[in-house]
């Protein structure tokens, strides 16, 4: 029987690794991660709290969200706990996105402060390169756990979009990997945190020369590292 036991083990650690830097707290923000052979999401359960969760707590969903309580041969798995509320976003981007492999949603501070700013975040590092030309536009609110909410972030990534900042909510991020859209999560936090503190100070917001920052893509793309 396959009940995907590692695939569900990797949400809870990517789950415990974001808690711990600070990016989640108490049962908020969400990971999805979809299965090598596409058949199922792998989704953070409904207002647990993540230090409890266990691999067989971590529901198994299909592509429309319904859980899945049996495999193809008709066993019945471990999938008694109910999907978080944000199902609809998760499964509506994965749909979108067939390119990514993982989504994660999170209650960032900084990232969702610009949002109450309407502060677009413009490149503010050199990792953030990596998500030019627009790493993080907001999206217009909607109600949490919403269809509207849903395709407000659908939109707001667009075909090849890394993040998307969920006006008073959110950041939402995504990537080919798991790994990939962690790391995607800290980036644009830690950008939208100098943009929050520079405007605290009273300095003007600017980002990295766009000039210089096709200087640096350039850089590597031809296998060089910043």
């Amino acid at each position: 029987m396959e009940d995907y036991r590692a695939l569900r083990q990797r949400v809870i650690d990517a789950s415990l690794l974001i808690q711990r830097k600070g990016l989640i707290r108490g049962t908020s923000g969400n990971i999805s991660l979809r299965s090598e052979d596409g058949k199922v999401i792998a989704i953070t359960p409904s207002s647990i709290e993540y230090e409890q969760l266990t691999w067989d707590m971590i529901p198994l969903i299909d592509a429309e969200g319904a859980v899945i309580h049996c495999d193809a041969n008709k066993t019945v798995l471990d999938n008694h706990y109910k999907p978080s509320s944000e199902v609809l976003m998760h499964t509506a981007v994965m749909k979108a996105r067939q390119d990514i492999e993982a989504v994660v949603h999170t209650h960032s501070k900084f990232s969702t402060l610009l949002s109450f700013m309407g502060q677009e975040l413009p490149i503010m590092t050199i990792p953030m390169i990596a998500y030019f030309p627009t790493p993080a536009p907001i999206a217009p609110f909607e109600l949490p756990g919403s269809a509207a909410l849903a395709q407000a972030a659908v939109k707001g990534l667009g075909s090849n979009g890394n993040a998307v900042i969920l006006e008073k909510h959110g950041l939402l991020t995504v990537g080919k990997t798991l790994d990939k859209a962690l790391t995607c999560t800290e980036y644009i936090e830690e950008g939208a945190e100098y943009v929050y503190l520079l405007k605290a100070a009273g300095a003007k917001v600017e980002g990295i020369d766009p000039a210089r920052i096709q200087e640096m893509i350039e850089i590597l793309k031809s296998g060089r590292a910043l």
